[in-house]
């Protein structure tokens, strides 16, 4: 618990040389929890107890806050995008019922079972929760939840946080772990206490051991505080969102969070200058400040203002004889101040083109061409992050399909922890949209399309052979060659070829 009580700058820092500080379990709970703050805009709230010292190690304004911080709209745009959208819960291939996750495979019997762990782990939503986690806090991880009291097999994401420990091999997979949580006593009273959960092969058996406070215990009740399970794998992923080459990965905030800072550190002594300028202080001459004071509160403030570095500046007061009174008005120019802010937040925003989508897209009539360019930077950032997660999925899927059928659930027939290795689940999260496209949207593209095979037919390329190019499959394309419409067009060409003298070539 010690990260989050004091910050220290060289716990964010990922020097690929010295990773012991990014790495270690405290520096980890820091970076985390920092992280949150910010999508949540809470960052330089002082009842964070790292939050005073992160502040002063920046030299940022006693009373910034957020004010201009993308970190929510980033977390929103990876949850909505990356893993986004509606699922098929029958787990099918996207093509008749859009997915947001398309499974393709040549093994169609474990449909029914990726679809049992999808409804079982609640994963329309969940997935959802996934991406956020990873992206905003740049560390998620899934375990494999083998619930034998409820004869169900699910996925349970988990927060980066409780993970103490972790080793993995050279592909990625988990070889032990160590979670740890703060939770209450289970022998009563108002107590908390340290739950720790430690997993680990040995040969083909999964070893479990429970903690409490250290020392080994039985928190199901079932009179085991360790036991095995002949898994063959442990039963865990781990994804690094950004994976950088460490054994933790960065957030979408990672390389910025200076910048968010100094853009709120700007924006929020700009505000309250003018709160001061609406109210200035003034130079009294002539006269002796008064006896009475309000009464201080507990934050330094007065009854009267309470937060009285931001709302005010001091009262002068002079022995001058001609008593007068004089308004003291810096001469900050506002106008300025606020387009240099925006300057800043404006370099700050083309670092992440997810950010500008919605902003430009309104500004004015683009059509559907324009708006598919315009949305390519940041298509491209979602499709260089979606393997990390489609990949550990698939792993979590495979290692979920296994459990079942060794603990032979319905939906899982035929399925063994043999099958695991022998390649009878091997199965994809093939492609689908970043963006949904709207009926305006396609209908642009299905003229363009339509317009680019009326050139191929003209250049002499039948329509089945131009649309067998364009990936249509062999059903859909004797959709069109077998409609009365298509045959009579071919019929009429033929008859003009041999009016002409000319033989119509097959197709």
């Amino acid at each position: 618990m010690a990260a989050l009580k004091a910050f220290r700058s060289d716990f964010m820092s990922s020097d690929l040389i010295f990773t012991d500080d990014f790495e270690a379990y405290e520096s980890r709970r820091l970076r985390y929890s920092i992280y949150w703050a910010m999508y949540e805009n809470t960052v330089f709230q002082d009842f964070h107890t790292w939050s005073v010292a992160m502040k002063a190690q920046h030299g940022l304004y006693r009373y910034i806050r957020n004010i201009y911080s993308p970190a929510y709209r980033l977390g929103e745009f990876w949850k909505t995008h990356l893993l986004g959208g509606a699922l098929d819960l029958n787990a099918g291939d996207g093509k008749r019922t859009p997915s947001s996750l398309p499974i393709i495979t040549a093994n169609e019997d474990i449909r029914d079972g990726i679809s049992s762990i999808w409804r079982n782990s609640n994963w329309q939503i969940k997935k959802d929760v996934l991406s956020l986690w990873g992206s905003v806090l740049g560390d998620v991880g899934i375990k494999i939840v083998d619930d034998t009291v409820k004869g169900k097999c699910y996925l349970k994401i988990i927060k980066p946080a409780d993970i103490e420990s972790l080793i993995l091999d050279d592909f990625g997979n988990v070889k032990e772990y160590v979670l740890s949580e703060v939770r209450d006593d289970p022998e009563g009273g108002n107590k908390k206490v340290t739950y720790r959960e430690i997993a680990y092969r040995n040969g083909d058996n999964v070893i479990y051991e429970t903690e409490l406070n250290g020392k080994l215990y039985d928190w199901d009740g079932d009179g085991l505080a360790s036991w095995s399970v002949p898994y063959g794998f442990v039963p865990m992923v781990f994804i690094k969102h950004n994976d950088v080459g460490l054994d933790f990965g960065w957030s979408e905030m990672h390389a910025n969070r200076s910048k968010f800072m100094e853009v709120d550190d700007l924006a929020s002594k700009l505000s309250d200058h003018i709160r001061k300028e609406v109210d200035p202080p003034w130079l009294f001459s002539g006269v002796s400040k008064g006896a009475s004071t309000p009464k201080t509160t507990s934050g330094g403030g007065t009854t009267e203002s309470p937060q009285k570095g931001r709302e005010e500046k001091p009262a002068l007061y002079s022995s001058d004889p001609n008593a007068s009174a004089q308004a003291l008005v810096s001469n900050l120019n506002i106008a300025d101040t606020s387009a240099h802010i925006l300057s800043v937040l404006e370099k700050l925003e083309k670092e992440y083109p997810e950010l500008n989508i919605s902003l430009d897209e309104i500004k004015g009539d683009l059509s559907g061409r324009a708006i598919q360019i315009n949305r390519e930077p940041a298509k491209d950032r979602v499709v260089q992050r979606r393997p990390n997660y489609d990949d550990a999925i698939v792993r979590a899927h495979m290692m979920a399909l296994s459990i079942g059928g060794y603990r032979e659930h319905e939906e899982f027939s035929g399925i063994s922890l043999e099958s695991f290795g022998n390649g009878d689940l091997d199965h994809m999260i093939g492609n689908r949209p970043v963006f949904s496209k709207t009926i305006y949207d396609e209908l642009e593209e299905d003229t363009e399309f339509w317009k680019s095979a009326k050139t191929a037919s003209e250049a002499g390329v039948p329509l089945p052979v131009f649309l067998d190019m364009k990936g249509w499959e062999q059903e859909e394309i004797e959709k069109i060659t077998n409609s009365v419409e298509y045959k009579s067009k071919i019929a009429a060409l033929k008859a003009m070829e041999e009016a002409a003298g000319f033989s119509y070539p097959e197709e």
